[in-house]
């Protein structure tokens, strides 16, 4: 089983070095025994109910476990997607499985085909710009610049006459380079990805290893399940542990993992990217005793690289088990990883893992809308919900068999933004809350919108009146687009100076991205778009293109505004322009997003230097003085305050905080202020750390 290590400091083991991971987890040999059909429960018995539960008009020709569902495929989609749906609601609650309707292989046209009907089929106003057929799971994905205006009848008429199940997206601005990314891999994999969906179905829904006592004393149990029963003593059906491989006391490296009597599920997978050393840098998955392939899940909660950079390196090393996310995550995750690869090589960095790594976890990747439970082990249903962080961020809930439910929070905004709603709250039942606590300081308020607005507003108009350039590095994904819907509307109402508004590295891409997935976004947002408005288009928006375009930026003598990635100052064009901007009295550098420790925005904001050794074009090293004026605007952040916090625990009424995602000071002031004021049972864990939650 899993050897209970002591928890004996706080994991800075500064002897350690890169291959402690590697050695300790690849030497270890994989396990596929769960592949053998004995380990589904009755499979042949529950297809056998559904061919007796459903009428022969629904022409369904197979019934099978892929993933989380029950898959059946059918030569009537009409009938399927339209009469079948209520036989299918009571059997879902007799079998306690849920179901997916998949059209047969044999009815399903060629590509070209399908794109010549469907455009004869889609009202004369919706215009395809992209359409990609997906073997794996029977659906034609299409982009087109009216979602909204697609009626349910025409979805059935598609697959009537073509044989594949139209699933739409909006066509965006520009196209994502991410998402045709990840369409050339899901198309070169389809055969692969149909037998990982089977053979997943199967563990999924494997016979449990050790069964409830009621149902042992009804005599349901097998010889198998008994002789696991007897050799597993020490653990019984309702026991739950979590170990801290990361993200505890610490802002970066999120990564838990929830261990059931039948299941091993990973909480993220993320890196701090202000540490160099790699004990420091990684989760400790080194210290964690087990093999990557007793891993049911890895569960992302979003796309930040402080909660998903580690992920392509467990593929690398071994692990081909699923990947859950909501469905902007994935190409929003593709993005920042690629980038993160770009930005090892362009500074001579390490980086653990390879392009083909990445490619692996779209093959295993399998995307969830908000709130819709799905079973990812025999004894584990999750449901992922909004947390109002960056578009596609979740909360995960975990419902363990009945016997004890999780909340892990990721990073959550308890409040509206301009892009997004705020984080959902409500939950009819959890036990253990796992929260963050980036603002966990009593001190950290983040003041009202408005005067959040006027701050940012007045900063970059006195800058741009003394002839300055306004600097705003922003993580390409979340705050990027927020900060592009403020500075359009404030500039379009009078109260910003007109000036230039120069947008540089993946702020572009990640924009189409948002588009594409636009029914994510906040009520307003999503309102604007299906208006035909683009949230991120402007005419005050240049986008700059490469070397010389930023050079040209940087030496027409007029004010402007540059947003340029990544807002830490870790790689990408910010540092670039950062080498400039800050040698100019007359300049400004505005961070709007948490700088964690570590990283250059940080010990620039903190004002810990006064000069900056980097590297130029040439390879030489030059020592930059900084004597550019800096500023730090709160209330632009995707994390909740002080305030927020409380109200989120109170709001969900666990009947324990574990608190997590913070400095250490921070998630201990959160900590001690929940006992206090809301008498919760509440905690900060260490790193190595073993919690029995149940």
């Amino acid at each position: 089983m899993i050897n209970m290590k002591k928890n004996n400091g706080n994991g800075n083991d500064k002897n350690n070095n890169d291959k402690s991971f590697i050695s300790e987890t690849k030497s270890q040999p994989l396990d596929k025994s769960y592949r053998n059909p004995k380990y589904v429960k009755d499979e042949e018995e529950i297809i056998k109910t559904i061919f007796e539960s459903i009428p022969k008009e629904s022409q369904i020709t197979t019934a099978r476990f892929e993933g989380p569902n029950i898959a059946l495929y059918t030569k009537n989609p009409r009938f399927s997607l339209t009469e079948l749906t209520y036989y299918l609601s009571s059997l879902s609650k007799n079998l306690k499985k849920r179901f997916v309707v998949k059209s047969d292989q044999s009815i399903r046209l060629k590509e070209d085909e399908t794109r010549s009907i469907v455009s004869r089929i889609l009202p004369k106003d919706v215009v395809v710009s992209a359409l990609f057929c997906d073997d794996a799971t029977g659906e034609v994905v299409l982009e087109v610049n009216k979602p909204e205006a697609v009626i349910s009848e025409t979805i059935i008429s598609i697959a009537e006459a073509t044989g594949w199940i139209a699933h739409l997206r909006r066509s965006p601005h520009i196209p994502s380079l991410s998402i045709k990314n990840i369409h050339t891999i899901l198309k070169s994999s389809s055969k692969e990805r149909s037998n990982f969906l089977r053979e997943l179905g199967k563990r999924v829904f494997r016979e449990p290893l050790i069964m409830k006592e009621d149902e042992t004393q009804k005599g349901n149990i097998s010889e198998r399940t008994l002789l696991n029963n007897k050799q597993n003593k020490t653990w019984n059906n309702k026991e739950v542990y979590i170990f801290c491989l990361g993200g505890v006391k610490q802002v970066g490296r999120s990564c838990f993992i929830v261990v059931t009597s039948e299941s091993k599920i990973m909480l993220d997978c993320g890196i701090n990217p202000g540490e160099n050393n790699s004990i420091d840098a990684y989760p400790r998955i080194d210290w964690f005793d087990f093999k990557l392939d007793e891993l049911d899940a890895i569960i992302i909660s979003h796309a930040h690289i402080d909660h998903q950079g580690f992920l392509p390196t467990l593929f690398k090393y071994g692990y081909d088990g699923p990947v859950y996310c909501t469905e902007p995550t994935l190409p929003l995750m593709n993005l920042l990883q690629l980038d993160s690869i770009k930005i090892s090589q362009n500074n001579g960095v390490y980086c653990p893992y390879e392009i083909r790594d990445i490619n692996e976890i779209i093959k295993h990747c399998i995307t969830l809308p908000y709130g819709k439970p799905t079973d990812i082990s025999p004894d584990i249903t999750i449901t992922l919900n909004n947390a109002g962080h960056i578009m596609g961020s979740a909360t995960v809930h975990l419902n363990i068999s009945g016997a004890h439910n999780i909340l892990y929070s990721g990073d959550y905004k308890y409040a509206k933004t301009q892009l997004l709603d705020s984080a959902v709250s409500n939950y009819p039942r959890v036990e253990t809350l796992i929260t963050e606590s980036t603002y966990g300081a009593s001190s950290d308020l983040m003041p009202d919108q408005r005067v959040v607005y006027n701050s940012f507003t007045e900063n970059i108009n006195k800058t741009l009146t003394n002839g300055g350039k306004v600097l705003i590095p922003v993580p390409a994904v979340g705050r990027a687009q927020e900060i592009m819907l403020v500075l359009d509307k404030e500039m379009k109402e009078g109260r910003l100076i007109e000036a230039p508004i120069y947008i540089e590295g993946m702020i572009s891409e990640a924009s189409a991205i948002h588009m594409s997935y636009a029914h994510y976004l906040g009520q307003d947002v999503r309102r604007s778009v299906s208006q035909g408005i683009n949230p991120f288009q402007s005419e005050y928006f240049t986008v700059v293109n490469g070397w010389g375009k930023r050079d040209e930026v940087l030496k027409d003598p007029n004010p402007a505004i540059i947003m340029a990635t990544s807002g830490m100052l870790e790689g990408g064009p910010s540092v670039e322009y950062f080498k400039e901007i800050v040698t100019q009295e007359n300049n400004k550098i505005i961070f709007v997003s948490y700088q964690i420790n570590g990283t250059l925005g940080r010990r620039v904001l903190d004002g810990n230097t006064n000069e900056v050794s980097m590297m130029e074009k040439n390879g030489k090293v030059k020592v930059i003085p900084l004597k550019c004026k800096t500023q730090k605007i709160d209330g632009f952040s995707g994390h909740s305050d002080f305030n927020q916090i409380l109200n989120f625990v109170s709001r969900i009424k666990p009947k324990r905080v574990l608190v997590n995602h913070g400095e250490r000071t921070k998630s201990e002031n959160t900590a001690s202020t929940i006992y206090n004021k809301l008498g919760i049972r509440s905690s900060v864990p260490d790193i190595r750390e073993i919690l029995k939650l149940r």
